[in-house]
């Protein structure tokens, strides 16, 4: 069996991820929790579930900005968007789409500054928007390096 260059060097995907690797699935699977987490925001406010650690509140930046009912149901809906949107960023990462990883950072973006503002109980969610801005600079980077340079 001969190895060509078809076999031997895969491209790497928008992701900066070579086609089918566990890496990409991995970060899939990651973003798809991260966004199924992001239902906590949703539901809490909207009321239709408690959960242990959140509380139902109307304001935000650690009770320093009270924003009323409305305002808590606007701010799950950005929640749930968020929520939505990292699935199928998930979705599409998984597929090896070229939008996914931008869509991935766009969404890590708005989530940060949505964790920011339901601090203290968001910490983690910050934390994992940090990685993920991280993880889509690096793919960024990866795939705009010339082919057989080092990242």
């Amino acid at each position: 069996m001969t190895l060509d260059d078809s076999t031997m060097y895969r491209p790497v995907t928008a992701a900066g991820i070579r086609p089918g690797t566990a890496a990409r699935r991995i970060a899939a699977v990651v973003l798809a929790l991260h966004g199924v987490v992001h239902l906590i925001g949703f539901v809490v406010p909207w009321r239709l579930a408690q959960v242990e650690g959140f509380a139902y509140r109307t304001t935000v930046l650690d009770g320093a900005i009270e924003l009323g009912q409305t305002g808590a149901l606007v701010i799950g809906l950005a929640w749930l968007a968020a929520a939505a949107g990292f699935v199928l960023a998930a979705v599409g990462v998984w597929g090896a789409r070229p939008w996914a990883v931008p869509l991935a950072g766009v969404l890590a973006a708005g989530s940060l500054a949505v964790c920011v503002m339901g601090l203290p109980e968001t910490l983690a969610g910050i934390v994992v928007n940090v990685a993920i801005l991280g993880a889509v600079a690096w793919a960024v980077r990866a795939r705009r390096a010339p082919r057989g340079a080092s990242v």
